[in-house]
């Protein structure tokens, strides 16, 4: 496929900037660029790139002016919001057809929607219901009671537990565990442990993305819940009874503990924690490794270190930190002159 410089510029309304009958054929990195590329710069960190690069299309916006001369551009108000919509429309991967593997186990009393694609080794339990255009792929399980949105797809080796809801539009990646036991454990007097039935289930929102190797635990009672938009890394632990907003970002490494309920537009780096029974409030910044362990009550705020402290607090922290040693030293040395002073004066 090729699409000329008239051609994004008319998708991404946007303006061309010296050959508009330039093709190109694929995309690339700034820096990767050849001249069938397609690529963008947003981020004038890495504004060096645009004057050495070999890219046969550039989207980027009105602040960056330095152009070489033959490089051909399009402005646009967000040149990689406009580079996703490309990629999108042009250049994603495209879900296979709609079929039914025969190596597919569907119990009987399940609801297929029109236009799925069910791949090889899946089995659909009792009572589930996929909405419309699903697609399931090869060896994923989706067990009794439970229900997908339409347009939602299922990557391999994914275990939908029972009685979980999934919403619409999702995108589930391989290895994912929705639905399993929560962590309870009651001790007995003798030390030992008895398990705590995990009654509840899970209740994903429309447009969710999660990773791969993702778990989410189902709740003792009630629901487990990610709200509509959120988008979950690899490698994060949600556990049961979390409530999570709408439009969170959850990046790998994350675990949020029982019981956390977790406000919208929240945004949590890598590695990063939530101890369990606590809210954080709207539009929290969680930074990498940092660990909430109380609540979080007004809005906005950002967070770094382990336990949580506001983003200038923890720098100012780190500062005295790396200064201890010289500090220390001082001390000692006032210590030393004060004994001497005083044994002078004795």
């Amino acid at each position: 496929m090729t699409l000329s410089a008239t051609k994004i510029a008319e998708v991404v309304n946007g303006t061309v900037e010296g050959n508009p009958d330039v093709e190109v054929s694929t995309v690339s990195k700034i820096e990767d660029a050849t001249s069938d590329s397609l690529c963008f710069l947003s981020n004038k960190k890495y504004g060096h790139h645009l004057q050495t690069t070999s890219a046969g299309i550039v989207l980027l916006d009105d602040s960056i002016t330095n152009v070489p001369e033959g490089l051909t551009v399009i402005r646009c108000s967000h040149p990689y919001v406009a580079f996703c919509t490309i990629l999108i429309q042009y250049f994603d991967y495209k879900e296979p057809h709609t079929d039914i593997h025969p190596t597919a186990v569907i119990e009987s009393s399940a609801i297929i929607g029109k236009g799925c694609h069910i791949g090889p080794n899946v089995y659909i339990g009792e009572r589930v219901a996929l909405g419309d255009n699903v697609k399931i792929y090869a060896n994923a399980c989706i067990y009794e009671d439970s229900t997908i949105g339409e347009n939602t797809s299922i990557r391999s080796n994914v275990s939908i537990y029972y009685q979980s809801e999934i919403g619409k539009n999702c995108l589930i990646h391989s290895g994912t565990v929705i639905g399993s036991d929560g962590f309870g454990h009651a001790p007995l007097p003798d030390g030992t442990y008895i398990k705590i039935p995990q009654i509840g289930n899970v209740v994903i929102g429309d447009g969710v993305e999660i990773g791969s190797n993702t778990s989410i635990d189902r709740a003792n009672m009630g629901s487990t819940i990610i709200g509509n938009g959120c988008r979950l890394d690899n490698l994060v632990q949600i556990a049961h009874g979390v409530e999570l907003g709408e439009n969170c970002i959850v990046a790998g490494g994350v675990c949020i503990a029982g019981s956390a309920k977790i406000g919208a537009n929240c945004v949590f780096a890598g590695q990063s924690g939530v101890v369990g029974h606590v809210t954080v409030a709207d539009k929290t910044t969680l930074g990498g490794q940092a660990g909430i362990n109380k609540d979080v009550k007004e809005p906005g705020g950002i967070f770094t270190g382990s336990p949580h402290l506001p983003f200038k607090d923890e720098m100012k922290s780190r500062v005295m930190w790396r200064n201890l040693p010289q500090l220390e030293k001082r001390v000692r040395e006032l210590e030393q002159q004060l004994k001497e002073s005083k044994a002078n004066n004795g």
